[in-house]
């Protein structure tokens, strides 16, 4: 594991706190821009989440103050990556998504949180 690894560590790692803290002016094009177009959620109350259904909620959600532990990545495939991490706060949960490279950047393509 080496420099290329721990810089896109680093990079997913930023998205997805940016995302997790409700900070779209921290994601390039704000959450439209990281968000893929086929995006699905499974979150952790079990409720399945559409792209436009997660769009609406983040726009609404107020700022969070959640942290992130025991954040990893592993390639998948080419361009493919699947991050894995555990939350903090009022409803703490195992997490893991799948990031697809899209052009010059990353989106997250599927989300699922399970509760601790």
């Amino acid at each position: 594991m080496g420099t290329d690894h721990e810089r896109l560590r680093a990079e997913l790692l930023r998205l997805e706190l940016a995302l997790a803290q409700r900070r779209p002016g921290d994601l390039p094009g704000g959450y439209e821009g990281v968000v893929h177009s086929s995006y699905r959620e499974t979150g952790a109350s079990g409720r399945s989440w559409t792209r436009e259904a997660i769009l609406e909620m983040l726009e609404r959600a107020a700022p969070s103050d959640v942290e992130i532990d025991a954040f990893a990545i592993e390639k998948v495939a080419a361009g493919v990556i699947l991050a894995t991490y555990d939350t903090a706060g009022a409803r703490p949960a195992r997490r893991a998504s799948i990031w697809v490279r899209a052009g010059d950047r990353w989106q997250v393509r599927f989300h699922q949180g399970t509760p601790l």
